[in-house]
């Protein structure tokens, strides 16, 4: 690498990473994607469908992927009321139509258009551990101890437990991890209830006592993902959905795996989960009971209460003084999913990046972008994209503390 020649090192290989790349390409610059999983199709435990509003879509059709990624996913335009009871069905249009996909389809669809960029590599199968600096640029040591050089700049895409921020003391000094009081239980069913549309999102309501709702989404491959949201009210009436304790962890750290929990030794050998929660879904919203594949409730998994992230610095900067670091999506503003934000904000926040480079590299006058332009267009959005993010932020988590 020629000292004048930008090479940036994207930790992540998720949406905003991949989405990142594409851009940085389109404006000259090279990138090298470093992802743990091996392939996309490792993100099943991320399987939940997510919905791209217009900020979402916005950002792909400025990476020029929105035609590729409509293909893929399904157009999603109402929100469906469903009374768990009755099973009356009440619907409203959504203001524009959203984007739906699976978390691993949506990956898959960027990782198709990011190897086609000439600037673009992708390397999968070692995540970082950490991320250091010499006089010759940025260094990233991977979980298997080897070391990756050559870069003059790195961007963190890598979710909430970012190794990229907990490597940079100026960025993990800002944010603090807060748990929220609320969590999901999790299921799938291979069968499309009858009479359920493809084109929205269900939310089934229980009579109030029973402190929990349901969410349901079509999945654009097959099937539906059901999502049970439950509050520290929920357990009053059922403390066998109690969370996994947020002190266990896998391997011994925190990531995106360990924020689903394996079934507890007593409830795994005698099935009591799936037994409890067909009995009370039986009970409780007996309308959407019959029209449920029974086997889907063997398929339930109890997830970690949600934890989002809280700036606690005034005047807080994703980037480092020197703009040689930048944070993008959850590694610096991860929040509740009870807005359903946070992968439009994530993607949005990698084009608001990019354009910050863009438009100095522009000012200038370059026919390529220069270090130094690098290091102005991260500054100048570290500096301006957290008034943005947060109060998307802390609006989402304040939804998601349950109001009786």
């Amino acid at each position: 690498m020629a000292n004048t020649d930008p090479h940036v090192l994207i930790a992540g290989g998720g949406p905003s990473g991949l989405l990142v790349s594409i851009l940085l390409n389109n404006i000259g610059i090279s990138s090298t994607v470093v992802e743990r999983a091996k392939e996309p199709d490792e993100w099943c435990s991320k399987s939940y469908t997510l919905v791209l509003g217009d900020k979402g879509k916005a950002a792909l059709e400025r990476a020029f992927c929105l035609e590729v990624a409509s293909a893929v996913g399904t157009e999603r335009k109402f929100v469906y009321f469903f009374d768990g009871k009755t099973g009356d069905t009440k619907t409203i249009p959504k203001q524009s139509s959203g984007l739906g996909f699976t978390r691993p389809l949506l990956v898959e669809c960027l990782e198709k258009e990011a190897l086609k960029c000439p600037k673009v590599s992708i390397q999968r199968g070692v995540g970082i551990s950490s991320i250091t600096r010499d006089d010759k640029g940025i260094l990233a040591t991977l979980e298997d101890g080897t070391v990756l050089s050559g870069f003059s700049h790195c961007i963190g895409s890598d979710g909430k437990w970012s190794k990229v921020r907990q490597s940079t003391s100026s960025l993990n000094s800002q944010a603090e991890m807060i748990t929220s009081k609320s969590w999901g239980v999790n299921l799938y069913s291979s069968k499309i209830p009858e009479g359920f549309n493809l084109d929205g999102t269900y939310v089934i309501n229980p009579p109030k006592e029973c402190m929990f709702y349901i969410i349901v989404s079509p999945l654009p491959t097959h099937g539906i993902s059901i999502s049970m949201v439950c509050y520290d009210d929920t357990l009053e009436r059922y403390p066998w959905l109690s969370p996994p304790s947020d002190d266990k962890r896998v391997d011994g750290y925190h990531s995106w795996e360990n924020e689903y929990s394996a079934l507890p030794a007593d409830l795994q050998a005698e099935n009591k989960l799936a037994q409890n929660l067909e009995s009370l879904f039986k009970e409780t919203v007996p309308a959407f009971f019959q029209l449920l594949d029974q086997d889907c409730f063997s398929t339930a998994r109890i997830n970690r209460r949600v934890g989002w992230l809280k700036m606690v610095q005034d005047n807080p900067s994703y980037s480092t003084d020197d703009g040689r670091i930048a944070l993008v999506g959850d590694s610096i503003h991860a929040m509740t999913p009870s807005k359903g934000e946070g992968a439009n904000t994530a993607m949005e926040s990698s084009v608001k990046l990019v354009d910050c480079v863009s438009n100095i590299s522009k000012q200038k006058g370059e026919s390529s972008c220069s270090i130094e332009s690098l290091n102005e267009g991260f500054i100048t959005y570290g500096m301006t994209r957290p008034k943005e993010c947060i109060p998307i932020v802390e609006a989402s988590a304040a939804r998601s503390i349950l109001k009786k």
